[in-house]
């Protein structure tokens, strides 16, 4: 089951990085937020099962990464509400930039600091 939900958790990062990627946020609104919703949950709980011995220093980044997801979650439910185009590209560029930096702190948890 953790595995499942690991998995499932890469597959939302991916799939809301493309639909932000394709700047289709406001025409897949139900499926955009839906999948940042479920990417909370399944981040929180792949956070709770699989931090049993974390690597030693891993507080400052693993929190850095818990803010920048919660700002992409935040960004991608504004794009799905909608605002002004010039607000919408700025909000797009913010999230895809927090969302590879999140991407990249995740992967060198996952690969590199065990």
């Amino acid at each position: 089951m953790n595995d499942a939900l690991l998995y499932l958790h890469l597959v939302l990062a991916v799939l809301i990085f493309g639909i932000l990627l394709a700047g289709r946020v406001r025409r897949w609104r139900g499926l955009s937020a839906a999948a940042a919703l479920l990417l909370l949950l399944t981040g929180a709980h792949n956070f709770v099962t699989r931090m049993k011995e974390p690597p030693p220093g891993w507080h400052a980044l693993v929190g850095i990464k818990v803010l920048l997801a919660l700002h992409v979650l935040a960004m991608v439910l504004l794009l799905a509400r909608g605002g002004a185009p010039e607000k919408e590209r700025r909000w797009r560029l913010g999230a895809l930039v927090t969302g590879t930096v999140t991407m990249v702190i995740g992967l060198y948890y996952s690969n590199f600091a065990r």
